[in-house]
């Protein structure tokens, strides 16, 4: 898809430059001649060279100029997003030598961009230039998987007063079944620092679009080759990427400390690879176009930084927009051209507008907004701005503050095997496991173990010397390894506490309570008193039989197996069956019985018995009495 009606733009050039009114989109009916699309190489070299990488130039002005626009987009490569999430585009468009150019106006419209693109119906800057601010917003949201490629084309006027034939950018995009990591620049647009001045910094949020995670994201670009730019250590990786600020990149832009007193232009090209949520090893880039200025530019910038993560249902996140001057220079008669009455839902205003009669540094001038989801979702909310320079120059800049909606989640740490955790000493081990998920299977982050794992209650152990988890949510992935051995009989509680940070970005806390309990696998003991009997006959003797364990922890279930309604010869009970739910110590447990003979006899009483050891394994046992009756 070409946005441009091919006709007769000379002509319409010359009359811009005539009436001396600026181009907007509404000229779409005028077309462009023989524009060409230059593609350059990646480079960070000084004003006056070839046009950066990574971008797409017209084919410039007449043959008495070497003026034209360069127009760069925020991703490198193709555009790709999954089904149902979306992607913000920014283009910013910039001169080549650093004059600026007029007349500047996408030549087509806006609203006729493929399906799943959405962006301004018009689209046109004053004056282009170093700084200028001049940035086109496009969002990408996938409804169904699809891949094709659009052209953006522009026209514009040089600044020796000639016409000039304009340029194109060309976009390629694909709608994935699959997840991808989107990297997104802040401030957006070019970056501009004042040669000499104070650096600027620049962060590089990664997050993937559909809110499941990825994995192993390294960076392979090699900072130390692009003049200007630094990063803070020697390389950057994030083990997980979700949703958040938690991977981030913060990175400097010094233009003065890569060639003092001369001008530094180009584009910063990111490459960096990741694992996606499917397993795939996947790749990613991102353009960072930037020059350093001569005079004060104003830059927006949102506190807190990152994306903007808030509760739904919850109160909000308060958001302070910042506007100051990148070298202190005063700017003046700044405004919010985004209309502050129609921000996405969940976002407000107190304002309907905004602006600011000076801009200089600190808090002088911002912006207050807030921002209260009522469901999940997240997207990216466009601030415009312009203002007038130091110099008394015309610019505009853009802010891009993306956010999403979230649950607050909370992390649930579960113990396995469930329940009581019994283990028999002298008997091996008992393997256990504790497995942190979230109450929502959202990611959650940075999850650390503040109980010591080398102060475990006695038979409790693990192979871990610490525990941490930078990321989790559903499944299996983040599980704590823990083993029972007890060495004597013994029962407690094991409390395991626990900090990590929620998917709403707050720093939240937890504890899991594991009751266990240490057993001996011991025996009942039957005591018959008296242990053996010598009567006379014709007399009646009690005889009592206590059940105890031989170690004094409890066992259960006992039940008398033989028949007490039958007992042979002189031999009664009172009972036909006998119980105890219970037997340790003590007489709690204890069968009555009668030897009363009417004659002479003799013999051994045998009764048998069942029950559960403490470990609760079945056993069984037997008691004998010895009798003997004389006339």
């Amino acid at each position: 898809m070409r946005l441009v009606h091919h006709s007769m733009l000379l002509g319409a050039a010359v009359l811009l430059l005539l009436s001396g009114c600026n181009f907007s989109a509404d000229d779409s009916t005028t077309g462009r001649g023989s524009a060409g699309a230059g593609n350059g190489s990646v480079s960070s070299g000084t004003t006056g060279g070839n046009s950066p990488g990574n971008s797409v130039g017209g084919n410039g002005g007449p043959t008495s100029s070497n003026d034209s626009v360069v127009a760069t987009a925020s991703v490198a490569g193709t555009v790709s997003v999954a089904v149902g999430a979306a992607q913000t585009i920014s283009v910013a468009f910039t001169s080549n030598d650093g004059n600026t150019i007029s007349g500047f106006g996408i030549s087509g419209t806006l609203a006729t961009l493929p399906p799943g693109w959405s962006g301004p119906g018009h689209f046109a800057c004053a004056a282009v230039n170093v700084g200028s601010g001049c940035v086109l917003n496009l969002t990408y949201l996938p409804t169904a998987v699809a891949a094709g490629t659009f052209a953006i084309d522009y026209v514009f006027v040089d600044n020796s007063g000639m016409p000039s034939t304009g340029g194109a950018l060309t976009i390629a995009y694909a709608g994935t079944a699959h997840n991808n990591v989107i990297a997104a620049a802040s401030p957006t647009g070019e970056v501009n620092a004042v040669v000499g001045g104070s650096s600027r910094s620049v962060s590089v949020n990664f997050i993937t679009d559909d809110g499941n995670v990825a994995t192993d994201l390294t960076l392979t670009t090699d900072m130390t080759a692009v003049p200007g730019w630094s990063m803070a250590g020697a390389s950057f990786s994030c083990a997980i990427v979700g949703t958040g600020s938690g991977c981030q990149l913060p990175l400097t832009f010094a233009p003065g400390a890569a060639a003092p007193g001369a001008a530094v232009r180009g584009i910063l090209l990111l490459n960096y690879g990741y694992i996606d949520g499917s397993g795939m090893a996947r790749t990613g880039a991102v353009n960072i176009a930037y020059s350093s200025v001569s005079q004060s530019i104003v830059s927006a910038t949102a506190a807190p930084a990152g994306q903007i993560n808030a509760a739904i249902k919850s109160a909000g996140q308060a958001v302070a927009v910042n506007f100051n001057t990148e070298d202190g220079k005063p700017a003046s008669d700044l405004y919010v051209t985004s209309n502050l009455s129609a921000l996405p839902v969940g976002w407000r205003s107190a304002s309907k507008g905004f602006s600011c009669t000076s801009v200089g540094t600190g808090n002088g001038c911002q912006l207050p907004l807030t921002y209260a989801p009522l469901v999940l979702g997240g997207g990216t909310l466009i601030l415009n701005y312009a203002y007038t320079d130091a110099a008394g120059a015309a610019r505009t800049g853009s802010q891009n503050l993306t956010y999403v909606a979230t649950t607050n989640d909370n992390s649930v740490a579960t113990a396995s095997p469930t329940g009581q955790i019994n283990a028999v000493v002298g008997l091996g081990a008992q393997a256990v496991s504790v497995t942190f998920t979230t109450d929502d299977s959202r990611t959650a982050t940075n999850l650390q173990l503040t109980s010591s794992l080398g102060a475990l209650p006695a038979g409790w152990s693990s192979t871990a010397t610490s525990f941490s988890c930078s990321g989790f949510g559903s499944g299996s992935a983040c599980q704590l390894p823990l083993t029972y051995m007890p060495g004597a009989a013994g029962n407690g509680t094991l409390v395991l506490a626990y900090s990590y940070m929620n998917n709403a970005a707050e720093s939240k806390s937890g504890s899991v309570n594991i009751a266990y309990q240490a057993t001996t696998n011991n025996n009942i003991v039957a005591t018959p008193s008296p242990s053996s009997l010598a009567v006379s006959s014709g007399s009646s003797t009690p005889i009592t039989v206590t059940f105890t364990t031989d170690d004094g922890n409890p066992a259960s279930n006992l039940s008398v197996t033989s028949a007490l309604g039958i007992l042979p010869g002189s031999w009664s009970s009172t009972s036909t069956a006998f119980n105890c739910v219970l037997v340790s110590t003590g007489n709690a447990c204890q069968l009555d019985l009668t030897y009363a003979p009417p004659a002479p006899d003799s013999g051994t009483l045998s009764l048998t018995y069942s029950y559960n050891s403490d470990s609760g394994a079945p056993k069984t046992g037997s008691v004998s009495i010895l009798f003997t009756a004389t006339p």
